[in-house]
C-alpha cells in the first residue's frame, strides 16, 4: 500500500490567533472586575470621610468610563502570525483514469433476417 506524503509547510498551532469566544470572554471578565471594583467604590465612600470619600467617590463615577473602553477593545487579527497552507497535487494512482471520457451512443435495431427473434416481415 502506497503512503501519502505532503511536501509543504504544515499549519503551526501556536501561531493561531485566539478565538473571538477566547476573546470575548476575557473583555467580560475584565468587565465585571471593573464594575465589581466600581461598587467596592461606592460602599467604601459612603464608610469613610475627609478626602478618601473623594478618592473613592472619584472611582466610583470615573471607572464605568474605562470599564466599558477596556470592554470594547477587540483585540485586532494581527497579520502574517499564520502562514496559509497550500494545497499540493496528489500523485497517488487512482483507480479510475480521470482522462477517459464517456461518450453516450444510441444504439437502434437492425432488422436481422437470421434473429428467430424477428418476425420475419
Amino acid at each position: 500500500m502506497a503512503h501519502r506524503t505532503h511536501v509543504g509547510d504544515t499549519q503551526s498551532v501556536t501561531s493561531v490567533a485566539e478565538s473571538p469566544e477566547a476573546d470575548r470572554a476575557d473583555r467580560i471578565r475584565k468587565y465585571l472586575f471593573t464594575m465589581s471594583l466600581r461598587t467596592v467604590c461606592f460602599v467604601l465612600a459612603i464608610v469613610f470621610d475627609g478626602w478618601l470619600r473623594w478618592v473613592f467617590a472619584a472611582g466610583a463615577v470615573f471607572l464605568p468610563f474605562f470599564a466599558v473602553v477596556a470592554a470594547n477593545a477587540v483585540r485586532p487579527r494581527v497579520g502574517g502570525r499564520y502562514r496559509p497552507v497550500t494545497p499540493t497535487r496528489d500523485e497517488t494512482p487512482r483507480i479510475t483514469d480521470r482522462s477517459y471520457v464517456h461518450v453516450p451512443t444510441v444504439v437502434t435495431p437492425q432488422d436481422d433476417e437470421d434473429d428467430p427473434r424477428s418476425d420475419g416481415r
